[in-house]
């Protein structure tokens, strides 16, 4: 998908640009929005998810999933 219609979809939610992750996830290309220091957000954590032609934010669950999947646990390994 283009990356400009990526980050027109985050800049619509709040955010203020997007980053590649550089994995795919669950068939998803998944991407880490970023804020600006002037509008830091609180709260649970949020990826980008992209599949084919289409933009979403991830469940809570998601985001805790995939950050799992990324950076797994020591004892994991």
């Amino acid at each position: 998908m283009d990356h400009e219609k990526i980050v027109e979809f985050v800049r619509a939610q709040g955010y203020s640009n997007v980053s590649a992750e550089g994995v795919k996830w669950r068939n998803y290309e998944v991407y880490e929005p970023k804020v600006s220091l002037m509008k830091a957000k609180l709260g649970l954590p949020q990826m980008v998810l992209v599949k084919e032609d289409k933009i979403r934010l991830s469940t809570p669950e998601e985001a805790y999933a995939f950050l799992d999947f990324r950076y797994p646990d020591e004892a994991e390994r």
